[in-house]
């Protein structure tokens, strides 16, 4: 049954999510963002008082459904103001490192909140905690108005061809895609492996060690300044990090596979980082919180798809080692696609650049 209740979260959310941001595209942030918040809170509070009063699955499916479809995408709403401050600028990468850094943090510390609070308070303590920040924080975030985007009208009637069905923005969906499963499946995949060692307990640790690998990547790759453009940067990042992933199908300990798991993880926040500058670069601004949203969810896709497929996996004759195979075959696929698509992905760079520029000398001027 809470399977079933988070799986309705997960999916409301991937499908609901991207007409939610396509209505802030159109009335701002702020606008639909309180409604959409009050939404929320009524969600939760109706999940937690009928997983009290132990109603059946039925409601609580359709709870979950309610808390998924108006839970809002704060890293793509956070990714949008970061690009209307600091478009064709290069602080722009640092800022994305920036909220790469804060994902790996609470990535990191989230679970081990919700647990102490589940298991120390009450069992529906965690969920409560989780909703109280998701409002009041997303209040606060509401009530900065200065840097939210300015609400762009609708033009696809004189616009032309759908701008998010193109190339570019496909190629860079089935990266967030293969990052998902990279995800999902390094999750089963880890827990799996510990299991079979004995060693269940550092299943936490081990996941925790690739996390704090990437969280540090994440600001090495921030810190520094880069000439190569990001549509050349993607595919050779890619193809290092499906070739690192092949590292945990020589580990036969614990602390080998901890070892292992260091080099992939460090390649996950610069990927982050890379493809997030890209779609700010490649997509039209007054559609980029759908663009960021659409590959939140094609992530979450890619987790949710990878966990069920490698759960079975690694319960078959292959066991763990079939499971870490899994992420190999996705990052090296969507590593040959950037690799054909990087002289179409730079050409977008350069042109929005080119343009940012003009527009920058015209405004100074």
């Amino acid at each position: 049954m809470a399977g079933l209740v988070t799986g309705s979260f997960a999916v409301a959310e991937t499908l609901v999510g991207p007409q939610t941001a396509r209505l802030m595209d159109r009335f701002g942030q702020p606008r639909v963002l309180v409604p959409l918040l009050c939404a929320h809170a009524g969600a939760i509070a109706a999940l937690v008082a009928l997983t009290l009063t132990g109603a059946p699955v039925v409601p609580l499916t359709a709870a979950g459904l309610a808390a998924g479809a108006t839970v809002p995408q704060f890293g793509a709403l956070s990714a949008a103001r970061w690009s209307a401050l600091l478009h064709g600028r290069a602080e722009l990468t640092p800022a994305f490192a920036l909220e790469t850094i804060s994902n790996e943090v609470a990535f990191l510390l989230g679970p081990t909140l919700a647990v102490l609070t589940a298991t120390q308070v009450h069992p529906a303590a965690g969920t409560v905690l989780a909703g109280v920040l998701v409002v009041g924080a997303g209040l606060a975030f509401a009530a900065l108005r200065r840097t939210a985007p300015a609400p762009a009208p609708d033009r696809t009637a004189t616009r032309g061809p759908e701008p998010l069905l193109t190339r570019n923005f496909a190629t860079l969906l089935a990266v967030n895609l293969a990052l998902g499963v990279f995800f999902g499946s390094m999750q089963v995949s880890v827990s799996a492996f510990a299991g079979v060692h004995h060693a269940a307990a550092a299943a936490g640790f081990l996941y925790g060690l690739m996390s704090a690998a990437s969280l540090l990547a994440g600001l090495a790759y921030g810190r520094h300044r880069r000439h190569t453009p990001p549509g050349a940067q993607l595919p050779l990042i890619l193809t290092l990090v499906a070739c690192a992933s092949l590292l945990p199908l020589l580990a036969n300990s614990p602390w080998q596979l901890g070892l292992a798991l260091l080099l992939p993880g460090a390649g996950v926040a610069p990927c982050i980082i890379v493809s997030s500058t890209l779609i700010e670069s490649v997509m039209d601004q007054s559609i980029l919180t759908q663009a960021f949203t659409w590959t939140n969810s094609a992530s979450a896709a890619g987790i949710a798809v990878s966990a069920a497929t490698v759960g079975r996996l690694v319960d078959g004759p292959g066991g763990t080692r079939a499971g870490f195979t899994v992420p190999f075959l996705a990052l090296a696929a969507t590593a040959a696609l950037t690799w054909s698509s990087r002289h179409a992905l730079t050409a977008d760079t350069t042109a929005s650049r080119q343009t940012s520029s003009t527009g920058g000398r015209q405004l100074r001027g």
